[in-house]
């Protein structure tokens, strides 16, 4: 029996907008996640190998410590760590859009990965623009930052739902946040709160490495072996960057629920179809 096609565009309270995240996910578990692991997966597992050689330096004493190229493979495990969250991103409201536009089941990854391609360079600009926005604002005080960085949390279904300018789509989450801004940082830190909490599996593995060296001493791993299981340890823990689909779902959710207070689309829709 097919499921029924959850809407986006409705008028939801908190615990109803944290249902349909769920459901969502729960729905389209296999194609969402295969999507995020096929696209995201080279920066994945960069990021986890370079963290890991970083890692691994960190219990290095068999030679003689090289205190300046300890952070680099750190940073670079960093930039990638970032467009692993930002392809994530781009994977995840590719892949709505492509829900809410087509009928139930009707798309594939092949789809998605077109969608997200088309507007890649749109949507790096745009977590470009909104870093140097919200880091000025932080820069100026830390209320105007934190404002910010929530206000601005739904630029990006923004951008591609609406099709505006950067700059106008700045306007525009200030614009639909303004009156919400509450219900809107209590969903991002509840559903944080979620996401961090499943994402610590991910990280047991490299507390076991930890620990086996703590225990058993560097000298028993020996011959590479720590690095190997160090890297091995870190590419799971940056699997852990894929539940960053739950927050970007629920931003969206939100996003269309906010859409629907203001300016009710979905029901003008609905009136329309009637007619």
């Amino acid at each position: 029996m097919a499921q029924a096609k959850i809407e986006f565009r409705k008028v939801r309270d908190f615990g109803q907008l944290l249902s349909a995240t769920f459901e969502f996910i729960r729905q389209n578990f296999k194609l969402l996640f295969k999507s995020n692991l096929l696209i995201a997966a080279p920066f994945i597992l960069l990021a986890g190998v370079f963290m890991g050689l970083y890692q691994s330096s960190l219990f290095d004493f068999s030679s003689q410590p090289d205190i300046e190229s300890f952070g680099i493979p750190f940073l670079i495990s960093i930039v990638f760590l970032m467009f692993s969250y930002l392809i994530i991103t781009m994977v995840t409201y590719s892949y709505i859009i492509l829900y809410k536009n087509s009928e139930f089941g009707s798309f594939d990854i092949d789809d998605v990965w077109k969608k997200t391609k088309s507007n890649f360079w749109m949507l790096l600009f745009t977590g470009i623009g909104f870093a140097v926005v919200v880091f000025f604002g932080f820069l100026l005080l830390i209320i105007p930052g934190i404002y910010l960085s929530v206000a601005l949390s739904i630029i990006y279904i923004v951008r591609m739902e609406e099709g505006v300018s950067l700059f106008d789509a700045i306007n525009r989450c200030i614009k639909i946040i303004s009156a919400n801004w509450w219900f809107t940082f209590g969903v991002i830190i509840v559903v944080g709160f979620i996401q961090g909490f499943i994402g610590f599996i991910f990280y047991i593995p490299s507390y076991i490495v930890m620990f086996l060296l703590a225990f058993a001493g560097v000298d028993a791993y020996s011959g590479g072996t720590a690095k190997i299981l160090f890297i091995i340890s870190s590419i799971i823990s940056s699997l852990g960057t894929l539940l960053y689909a739950i927050n970007t779902i629920a931003i969206a959710f939100q996003y269309y629920n906010l859409i629907e207070r203001k300016e009710a689309p979905g029901l003008m829709q609905q009136i329309e179809n009637i007619k």
